[in-house]
């Protein structure tokens, strides 16, 4: 024995060292990795506690009620104009068109032909329906709220934030109007009045109401809610104070006296046309085509 171990003592010294170090591994791997499986499970407890979160969550969203407008009777009257089947709207924005540059966005503008006859059904223009990405309330009416367009929005704020400052109440009756809200009004007013013509003079056919936009509302005066959506709402300084200063924050009357689509006189019924979509939007109805 003794022979062998001096005949190999370089092997004996190398599987000694090799034992050594084995052991020494040993000795520091097996706490460690006790503690990395125990960062493992608490890794893939804490990865299932935010699936099962994030499932709850999406759960309770989606269980909540998507706000829509109510339908409601205050609609503008209309004359008796010959029904004609609606065509299709004006050429649609591009999808990024909120992102371009002004310059771009005017080019496309001039591309859009501005000579597309667009039929009206009972004396209403076709409109497409708003967004709810894009509404932002403005107000109540009786404990309705009322939303506009973003754009229509912030320009009615301003408006109507400067017209307190001279003492004049402006308020909202009515803004943004889903087409199935009005689809549900207009088949009422047909029960009600006996049919499509006689029901067009209190509520326009879904569809063609300028409310479906978002920038179209009915405005009434707050010192003199007796006068909304009637005729002598114009004598009113809510009325008077629009007619000289309505203009500069965007807004017009949609429906004067003798308008080209023979729609009664409404000197409530304003539409918020600065910026170049609301003018695109507006285009057909505001020159006639």
């Amino acid at each position: 024995m003794l022979k062998f171990l001096k005949n190999n003592f370089q092997l004996v010294n190398f599987f000694v060292a090799a034992l050594l170090v084995g052991m020494l591994y040993g000795w520091w791997y097996l706490p460690n990795s006790k503690h990395l499986s125990v960062n493992e499970e608490s890794a893939i407890h804490n990865q299932e506690k935010i699936a099962v979160n994030n499932s709850l969550e999406n759960r309770e969203l989606s269980s909540l009620p998507v706000p829509t407008p109510s339908p409601t009777n205050l609609e503008p009257l209309i004359t008796g104009v010959p029904e004609t089947q609606a065509s299709p709207l004006l050429p649609e924005l591009p999808s990024d068109y909120e992102q371009l540059s002004p310059p771009v966005q005017q080019q496309i503008l001039e591309e859009i032909p501005n000579n597309v006859a667009v039929k009206t059904n009972l004396g209403h223009y076709p409109f497409s329906e708003n967004t709810q990405q894009r509404l932002v309330k403005v107000g109540e009416y009786y404990g309705r709220s009322e939303s506009l367009d973003q754009e229509a929005a912030t320009a009615f704020k301003r408006m109507q934030a400067d017209a307190q400052v001279q003492g004049v109440r402006l308020t909202i009756i009515s803004g943004f109007r889903s087409i199935a809200s009005q689809d549900a009004l207009f088949q009422n007013q047909i029960k009600r009045k006996g049919g499509k013509e006689a029901a067009a003079r209190f509520s326009a056919p879904p569809g063609h109401s300028e409310h479906h936009t978002g920038y179209a509302l009915d405005i009434g005066d707050g010192a003199n809610p007796a006068n909304d959506l009637k005729i002598s709402f114009e004598n009113t300084s809510a009325y008077q104070w629009l007619v000289r200063n309505a203009n500069k924050y965007g807004f017009e009357l949609s429906f004067p006296p003798g308008n080209s689509q023979g729609v009664s006189y409404e000197p409530w019924h304003w539409r918020y046309v600065n910026s170049p979509r609301a003018n695109q939007i507006f285009m057909a109805a505001r020159s006639g085509i």
